[in-house]
């Protein structure tokens, strides 16, 4: 499955994640989507994205997350990004976490047309446009 647009796209992998919806989530990515968190950690692929997915949403109950404000920074025919704010919380082991910052997105027209994400990287700190 690919996205009509990268704005469809964004909308669809961030309602997929909400729901914790695994399988929903992995068709809006390339088979070599690469994922770079604020802590650090550096994932690559889908498998990897999966695992790391799966495996946070069993520690987290409660689980709310807000996509803020977003500036599509560029779009061609082949090409698109956006940044965005964001902000989670839940409990985990029984006690209250969260976060936020920002993203960046990167999105490719995939050859049947649709689109899918490339790359997010994702940052501690508020987003000023």
């Amino acid at each position: 499955m690919t996205a009509e647009s990268p704005q469809a796209c964004a909308t669809g992998f961030t309602a997929a994640l909400i729901r914790r919806d695994i399988d929903s989530a992995l068709a809006f990515l390339t088979d070599e989507v690469v994922f770079f968190y604020s802590n650090g950690t550096v994932i690559s692929g889908k498998d990897a994205f999966a695992a790391l997915m799966t495996s946070s949403w069993k520690l987290i109950e409660n689980y709310q997350y807000l996509s803020g404000e977003s500036n599509w920074i560029t779009q061609s025919a082949d090409a698109a990004a956006v940044i965005y704010s964001f902000a989670w919380s839940g409990v985990a082991r029984g006690a209250e976490v969260s976060a936020s910052g920002r993203g960046t997105r990167v999105f490719s027209r995939h050859p049947s047309g649709g689109w899918l994400i490339t790359h997010e990287h994702l940052s501690n700190g508020q987003w000023k446009s």
